[in-house]
């Protein structure tokens, strides 16, 4: 039962999210979600990821009040729950795996491609992770909060969600009749599984205390080697790590060299204060991998067809200075890339206006790679 210690607790914790105490319904909950989203950053480079197990959210939040740290993972995941539990609202976790697209992309296997430097066949495998989801259970109905991912909007279950346009991509939700979850994503030509948890087709409210470091008996789960930024807009998603920034939307994923000594960048970037916090330097290499811009488009023309039209009447475009067009058998069709290589990217970026420019002068080449009239002479050139 929450005391008036808890509620005075939680009204310091709404003020600083620049929200007030409501009655516990799905408008709220809504608020209460997004808010803390944006509010609470999610980062390692002020506070690196602890032990889940030995996680108090209630002595984090008496922290945050005063100091903003940034919170991940399955940490991130308790001290939403605890917020929402403390609010009033019906939660409880679930455990299961997830797979990131900011931290390494998952394309399809590559098969021959034309373009400069490209060749042979490889495949990339993203590793699943463990995770924590939260559920709420609002009205009757059931509302995955994953803050601990973080997904930028509620996906609700029950029905299950269909088609939610997001910056990272449009999700989309499925619950069998075990209570398994499985949470997709389509984004750049590709529909890939971010998340699978393992829910209780009628689970049991979470205590409060489970919320607050109790469960000391929990494994600490690994969240990304080494410290990064992430920050989850309406439009896009910003990450960065080791000395590289990747800016990732339903469309395109540029990424660009972004070396620790660019500190005032990073702080602008993620809206973060850094003053006092050593950032790891990566150690230096004969030269940074150059800035690039990928976008990709599921076309119905056969890979043949599709191949045979690249490299015809491409437009010179602002910073990039060559470009590389790939051809993947999948289902339907083909999956067909372009990737830009860009010269003189600033730290913080091309700037928005310059990157969406970019990005649909790329799409625009790839729609008409992709026809189906199976005829490419439409391209500008």
């Amino acid at each position: 039962m929450t005391d008036a210690r808890d509620l005075a607790r939680l009204d310091a914790v709404l003020e600083a999210l620049s929200l007030e105490r409501r009655a516990a319904g799905a408008r709220f909950f809504e608020d209460l979600y997004l808010r803390f989203q944006r509010r609470v950053a999610s980062e390692t480079l002020t506070r690196p990821a602890g032990n889940p197990g030995a996680f108090d959210a209630e002595a984090f939040f008496a922290e945050w009040d005063d100091e903003e740290r940034g919170l991940v993972g399955e940490e991130r995941a308790l001290a939403f729950a605890w917020l929402a539990k403390t609010c009033g609202f019906e939660v409880t976790t679930s455990e299961g795996t997830c797979q990131r697209p900011w931290e390494d992309d998952a394309p399809l296997p590559d098969e021959p491609r034309r373009g400069q430097g490209l060749g042979g066949s490889s495949l990339k495998v993203r590793k699943a992770r463990a995770h924590r989801g939260v559920i709420a259970t609002i009205d009757g109905r059931r509302i995955l909060a994953d803050a601990g991912f973080p997904l930028p909007a509620l996906v609700p279950l029950s029905p299950a969600a269909r088609e939610i346009p997001t910056g990272m991509g449009t999700l989309s939700a499925t619950v069998s009749g075990d209570g398994g979850v499985r949470i997709r994503c389509e984004a750049r030509g590709v529909e890939t599984e971010l998340l699978r948890l393992d829910v209780a087709p009628n689970p049991s409210p979470l205590p409060l205390e489970e919320t607050s470091g109790t469960s000391h008996d929990a494994s600490p789960q690994p969240e990304p080697r080494g410290a990064f930024a992430l920050r989850i807009l309406d439009d896009r998603v910003l990450f960065w790590r080791a000395g590289r920034m990747t800016i990732l939307d339903a469309w395109s994923r540029l990424e660009y060299p972004l070396p620790a000594s660019e500190r005032a960048a990073i702080e602008k970037i993620f809206a973060l204060d850094l003053e006092g916090i050593s950032l790891p330097e990566k150690p230096p290499a004969e030269a940074p991998e150059p800035a690039t811009l990928s976008v990709s488009h599921l076309s119905p023309v056969a890979p043949e067809e599709a191949r045979g039209r690249v490299g015809k009447g491409a437009l010179p475009l602002l910073l990039v200075s060559s470009r590389e067009e790939r051809v993947v058998a999948a289902p339907g069709g083909s999956l067909i890339t372009i990737r830009a290589t860009l010269s003189d990217v600033p730290p913080l970026g091309p700037g928005e206006a310059v990157r969406k420019t970019l990005v649909f002068h790329l799409v625009s080449e790839l729609f008409e790679l992709g026809r189906e009239d199976g005829s490419a002479e439409g391209r500008p050139g």
